[in-house]
């Protein structure tokens, strides 16, 4: 895999290869193509800089235990108890992504796993992005690993203010009010 996951990161789900090059451009890492392998090869041919989840030996992130532990793929599990399944299994715990619930992102995190969480799970149409945003503030305080959302400029900028306020990151703007 030419890629690695640099945390925290943002993912997000695309339909066409244009639509991953838009979602690169505005902050995402990593896109889901769903089960479209012919998308996940045409993002490739685009030469999109990003991750791609989907099916086939051309994804960085797989569902499928067997093709993840044959090509080198990272493993998106969906919660603990697969994830567990997928290292007695000898995939690598480093290259396990766990996708969990916003209320199970600290033990998760705390048992030392990579953590996906949906923030766009439950949250109405009037104040989604603000929702989101507060949601993967707190789950990225946690631990949280990659941040599914269809709102990826506002959730990155989320994740790097969260970042810098608890001094992982330097701000990208400082100022200092002198009176």
């Amino acid at each position: 895999m030419s890629h690695s996951l640099q945390s925290p990161a943002v993912l997000t789900t695309v339909f066409t290869a244009e639509q991953a090059a838009e979602a690169a451009q505005a902050g995402a890492q990593i896109v889901d193509a769903g089960d479209d392998e012919s998308l996940v090869i045409a993002i490739r041919h685009a030469r999109v800089d990003v991750l791609v989840c989907g099916p086939g030996s051309a994804a960085d992130v797989s569902r499928d235990i067997p093709l993840a532990a044959r090509t080198g793929a990272w493993l998106l599990c969906d919660g603990l108890s697969a994830a567990e399944q997928a290292r007695r299994q000898g995939i690598d715990p480093a290259r396990i992504l766990v996708q969990v619930r916003p209320a199970e992102v600290g033990t998760a995190s705390q048992a030392g796993w990579l953590t996906l969480v949906d923030v766009d799970d439950d949250v109405a149409e009037a104040d989604a992005e603000a929702a989101a945003g507060a949601r993967a503030s707190v789950c990225a305080w946690l631990g949280a690993s990659v941040f599914r959302t269809r709102h990826v400029t506002q959730i990155r900028r989320c994740l790097d203010m969260t970042e810098s306020i608890s001094g992982s990151r330097p701000p990208a703007w400082a100022v200092r009010g002198l009176a």
